[in-house]
């Protein structure tokens, strides 16, 4: 973990707002100048505090529109090497390792309910992978993109 100053939050709010915010603006709102926003984005990005910069896509627009979480229960043993198979998997966008009654959780996007069962399928016939459970998506109430600071 890092320590974040002032100057760093101010920095990391608006980047995570727009990240084509221009460093000018930052600048201006941290009361810096922009040579120093440049220094601290550049440390903050070696870091790792900043992972990059992307765009953030509306799945629905691009043919997404089927969201579904995949609980995961596994053999211990084949566990490591069942979700690295699993992480290489197109339309798995999150893996998660949990506590719990399952090994792993897992958010997927895919265009519909036959693309998923499909998925499913493909999950479920890796080894390792004992069961698998389905959640799918009715409508996401909150998905936030951003970290407080």
């Amino acid at each position: 973990m890092i320590n974040l100053d002032e100057i760093d939050k101010i920095i990391l709010n608006m980047l995570q707002e727009n990240a084509r915010i221009s460093f000018k603006e930052i600048a201006e709102k941290a009361n810096v100048s922009e040579a120093t926003i440049h220094v601290r984005v550049k440390r903050l990005l070696n870091k790792g505090v900043i992972k990059g910069f992307k765009a953030i896509i509306d799945p629905k627009q691009v043919g997404k529109s089927t969201t579904a979480f995949v609980l995961i229960k596994a053999d211990q043993r084949a566990f490591t090497k069942a979700i690295n198979k699993i992480k290489r998997i197109e339309n798995v966008y999150e893996v998660h390792d949990v506590t719990g009654s399952y090994y792993a959780i897992l958010k997927v996007r895919v265009k519909d309910t036959e693309e998923l069962a499909s998925l499913i399928d493909k999950i479920g016939s890796i080894e390792g992978v004992t069961a698998t459970e389905t959640a799918v998506v009715l409508r996401s109430l909150k998905e936030e993109l951003t970290i407080k600071l």
